[in-house]
């Protein structure tokens, strides 16, 4: 591989003539694309061990009411630099050098996307920006979290590192003349992609329903905010018809089965995936992609008989996600081509069987451990399972003090 700047020049299986810089022998080490997560939450870093709610959630919506939301209106200044560090160094360390985020911090919102940003292109992580947008915090939060969107956009467009959507909370948390406030804001600016919640459980559709709409996504489309710039996220629930319009308009589903999971909602239906070929994201669960896909693909087959068919989570890692990330970047990600960013994640794996292009992906997904270095953007920025240029330390010890004070803020 030969790297000109940022990106890859050329891809052979030949040693490339002339001299060169720098030369980096791998040492027969076994090499992915950088990987994509295709919806993060960040701001979810400092949850680890977080003490259970004082009431136990019942459904959906309550987890929301008593874990996430009052999660995120704890978040100050400090604890959600500290989650942005913590996130995106857990990220990097696996191999994991594009994030879409999507972030919420209702008493931290003037220059929180810019602070996201800074971090991303500080460990060298291709990062897309989104504030949530909802009523549930007031009219005044509402408007504030709009025009952080906006002003993020305006301030990053020309910054190939970041991406600015337009964030939207559920839609069950916005109501009709907000989203047509949404819908001003969002025509300001041409192809601008919303990146949403959607259809996660049965409780948004209700809702759309109640609100005079066939659905979350008819709801949507109704304002205009679906484009070929749109960043959909669940879809569990979506309708048949719901797909055909998602199609339409050429926006972009995101699968996230461990968060799934996790809330007990229910998962993304086999046709569903198969139809709209969505990519993967771990919604806040964990930084990891390879697992991410793998654990998909283990929750789904028990659901499953002997001979059923399956969902091709290689290709939702490694095609879709591509697709979706060049897009939302207007430049080429996730592929070790020419003219791609130059991102890869690299494995010292000895593997016990032999390797051939008809089970690489057996090796990939059941084999292979944490990566021992990474490159982002042309360069290393770990080496020998070490951060280059940064304190991981100190980024843990300041995640564990944030993350004490954040909790105590909760109660």
């Amino acid at each position: 591989m030969v790297i000109d700047g940022d990106k890859f020049l050329s891809v052979g299986t030949t040693e490339p003539e002339g001299e060169f810089e720098e030369v980096l022998d791998c040492g027969g080490k076994f090499a992915l694309p950088g990987l994509i997560n295709a919806h993060h939450h960040l701001y979810s870093a400092l949850a680890v061990g977080m003490p259970p709610p004082a009431k136990t959630p019942l459904n959906f919506t309550q987890i929301l009411e008593e874990v996430w939301w009052k999660l995120d209106l704890a978040l100050d200044h400090d604890a959600t630099q500290a989650s942005f560090e913590a996130g995106l160094i857990d990220s990097l360390k696996a191999g994991t050098t594009t994030v879409i985020d999507h972030h919420c911090s209702p008493s931290f919102i003037e220059g929180s996307l810019s602070l996201l940003g800074d971090t991303g292109k500080k460990l060298g992580i291709a990062t897309g920006l989104a504030f949530e947008v909802t009523d549930r915090n007031g009219q005044e939060l509402f408007e504030r979290s709009l025009q952080e969107n906006l002003d993020a956009a305006e301030k990053h467009s020309q910054d190939q590192e970041l991406a600015a959507l337009l964030g939207l909370h559920a839609s069950f948390t916005l109501s009709e003349e907000s989203l047509k406030k949404v819908a001003e804001v969002h025509s300001k600016r041409s192809n601008w992609g919303i990146h949403t919640h959607l259809s996660e459980d049965r409780a948004d559709e209700e809702d759309a329903r109640n609100r005079g709409h066939a659905s979350v996504v008819e709801r949507l489309d109704h304002f205009g905010l679906i484009n070929q710039s749109a960043m959909l996220i669940h879809g569990v629930h979506s309708l048949e018809s719901d797909a055909e319009l998602i199609q339409k308009h050429k926006a972009h589903l995101v699968h996230n089965p461990t968060s799934n999971a996790n809330n007990r909602i229910g998962m993304l239906s086999n046709q569903a995936a198969e139809k709209m070929k969505p990519g993967l994201g771990t919604d806040g669960m964990q930084s990891n992609m390879i697992r991410e896909a793998k654990e998909g693909m283990l929750i789904r087959s028990s659901h499953m008989s002997a001979g059923d068919a399956g969902v091709d989570y290689q290709a939702i890692l490694f095609d879709h996600n591509p697709r979706i990330a060049s897009a939302v970047f207007g430049r080429s990600i996730g592929r070790v081509e020419p003219g791609y960013r130059a991102d890869l994640a690299i494995y010292d794996y000895h593997p016990r069987t032999e390797v051939h292009s008809d089970n690489v992906f057996g090796h990939v997904f059941f084999g292979l451990g944490e990566p021992c270095d990474v490159m982002s953007g042309g360069r290393m920025r770990v080496q020998n399972h070490h951060l280059q240029g940064i304190d991981e330390e100190a980024a843990k010890q300041e995640a564990a003090e944030q993350s004490r004070k954040l909790w105590q803020r909760m109660q």
